[in-house]
C-alpha cells in the first residue's frame, strides 16, 4: 500500500479520520505529535472548525508538536484527561520511546495513541506496547475501522492493539534492560561506526571481548548485522 506520507493529504480522508477521533475522544484535550506538517495543519484546521461537516464534538487542541521536547513543554502537569496522538514513533529529535516510558512514570499520565506505518521492526512494536501505549494502530488499517476501534477502546479505558501488530505484541521481544551496562556501552560505539578493534580500544577491553559483546547484542536485538543493530538501536532510543 502507498505510504500516506508520500502523497498530499486527501481532505475527505482526513475529515473522516478526524470525525472518528472526535466522536470517540469525547472532547478530551489533545496533543498531536508528528513531523508530517501537511497532515498536522489540516488536522488542526478540522479540529478547530466551528461548523464541521459532518457535525462532531468540539476538541480542545493543546498543541501540534514535532519533537518530544515540544510534547513535554505543552503537556500539563495533570495530564490525566489529555490524549497524546503520535503519528509515528520518531519525531525531529528522535525516538519517542524514551518519552513514552517517562510519561508512564508521571503521577497523572496522559493517554497515548500511536500509529505506525509499515514496515516496522518487531522490536519497535513490542517496545511501544511495553511502554504503555493505550491504542497501537497500523496506519494502513485506518480505512478498515481500526482507528474507530482503537479510539472506542481508549474512551472505555481499555488497551487496544490493531490486528496488524497483535501477534508481535504477544510474542517475546528484546527488552532494553536485557542489555548489560557493558553491552549498552558497546552498542553506543557500534552505532557510531566503530570496528571491534576500535571499540576495544575505547573501552580498554580485549578485541575478542568486544567481538563477543557485539555478537550478543545482535542476538538480543534479533538482527543479522551491525548496521541493522545500529538502526534498530536508534529507533528504540537505545543510543543518542
Amino acid at each position: 500500500m502507498a505510504d500516506h506520507r508520500a502523497r498530499d493529504p486527501d481532505p475527505e480522508e482526513l475529515l473522516a479520520y478526524t470525525g472518528a477521533v472526535h466522536r470517540s475522544l469525547q472532547g478530551r484535550p489533545l496533543i498531536i505529535a508528528t513531523t508530517h506538517r501537511p497532515y498536522a495543519v489540516l488536522l488542526a484546521m478540522q479540529l478547530r472548525d466551528p461548523d464541521p461537516e459532518p457535525p462532531r464534538l468540539r476538541q480542545q487542541l493543546l498543541a501540534v508538536c514535532d519533537s518530544t521536547e515540544s510534547v513535554r513543554t505543552h503537556l500539563p502537569e495533570d495530564a490525566s484527561d489529555v490524549v497524546v496522538f503520535f503519528l509515528d514513533e520518531k519525531l525531529q529529535d528522535g525516538s519517542i520511546l524514551p518519552l513514552l516510558h517517562e510519561l508512564r512514570q508521571r503521577a497523572a499520565p496522559p493517554s497515548v495513541v500511536l500509529t505506525l506505518t509499515p514496515p516496522v521492526p518487531a522490536a519497535v512494536v513490542q517496545a511501544a506496547w511495553r511502554a504503555g501505549v493505550q491504542s497501537l494502530l497500523c496506519s494502513d488499517d485506518y480505512g478498515h475501522g481500526e482507528l474507530a476501534a482503537g479510539m472506542a477502546a481508549l474512551a472505555n479505558g481499555e488497551r487496544y492493539c490493531g490486528p496488524a501488530f497483535r501477534d508481535l505484541v504477544e510474542s517475546a521481544g528484546p527488552e532494553p534492560e536485557d542489555l548489560t551496562l557493558r553491552e549498552q556501552d558497546v552498542l553506543q560505539h557500534l552505532a557510531s561506526g566503530l570496528t571491534n578493534r576500535q571499540i576495544a580500544e575505547q573501552l580498554q577491553i580485549a578485541e575478542v571481548t568486544a567481538r563477543d559483546h557485539v555478537n550478543r547484542i545482535l542476538q538480543k536485538l534479533r538482527v543479522q548485522n551491525r548496521g541493522a543493530a545500529a538502526a534498530l538501536a536508534v529507533r528504540l532510543g537505545l543510543v543518542h
